[in-house]
């Protein structure tokens, strides 16, 4: 496990008095809960603590206990007063020497604890899955982080701690909706596209000049040219021709 108080470098630079104060209150609450799950310390840096523990259980049910008394702690208090942690919690193998603790258990519980939030508690997959059906809280689910120095992306896990206000959750749209939904849109699709074809219709016939129709004049019959009239010298020439 690895914890840290939120804020606390920035109130050392605005407020060392009251950021000391605070940083002693802090882990004298914290040593007394961690005996009470068997944890052990294995050592401090500036404001943040390292603990180690002997399953994910206890290391857990600690965590929730250690936000509890400070949400109780802080109901009194407002502004720079509160003193809010963010807890990481990983299961992993480490290697114990010269009374420190090493590998990549830690580096993970190093890495998740930032993402944990002001008063919460952030748990690789690993504690998820062991806890899931052990433990009496509910872990809503992050997706997965790239963690600094970590090879692939990890499932992380916040646990809802039972305090916490309810979220709202937004109901999914029954299906008759969303039926009715589409056969709309379809209905309006097609509205729309007749709307536009009979505009197209309307401009291109304006744009088109009428043609005069004309009935064609019959054309009179060609005259077969007149004979000529025969005078009476002209009969007696043809009657002896």
């Amino acid at each position: 496990m690895f914890t840290d108080i939120v804020g606390y470098s920035a109130l050392a630079q605005r407020n060392e008095t009251l950021a000391l104060e605070l940083l002693e209150e802090h882990r004298n609450l914290l040593r007394e809960i961690f005996l009470g799950f068997a944890g052990t310390e294995i050592k401090t840096i500036g404001d943040a603590f390292l603990v180690e523990f002997q399953s994910a259980l206890e290391a857990v049910q600690c965590g929730i206990e250690i936000q509890r008394t400070l949400a109780k702690r802080n109901h009194d208090f407002t502004g720079e007063e509160r003193i809010e942690l963010r807890i990481g919690i990983h299961i992993g193998d480490v290697v114990h020497r010269e009374g420190d603790v090493y590998g990549d258990g830690v580096n993970i519980a190093s890495r998740i604890e930032p993402l944990a939030g002001a008063g919460g508690i952030c748990v690789s997959t690993d504690v998820e899955r062991q806890l899931r059906s052990v433990l009496d809280v509910r872990f809503e689910k992050l997706g997965p982080a790239d963690l600094k120095n970590i090879q692939a992306p990890m499932e992380l896990f916040r646990v809802v701690l039972p305090w916490e206000k309810q979220r709202p959750s937004i109901p999914e749209p029954k299906q008759s909706s969303r039926k009715n939904a589409i056969r709309r849109a379809v209905f309006l699709a097609l509205g729309l596209l007749i709307f536009l074809g009979l505009i197209w219709f309307l401009i291109h016939r304006s744009g088109r000049t009428p043609q005069p129709t004309t009935n064609p004049v019959p054309k009179a019959p060609l005259a077969a040219p007149a004979a000529p009239e025969l005078t009476g010298q002209n009969r007696s020439q043809s009657c002896l021709s």
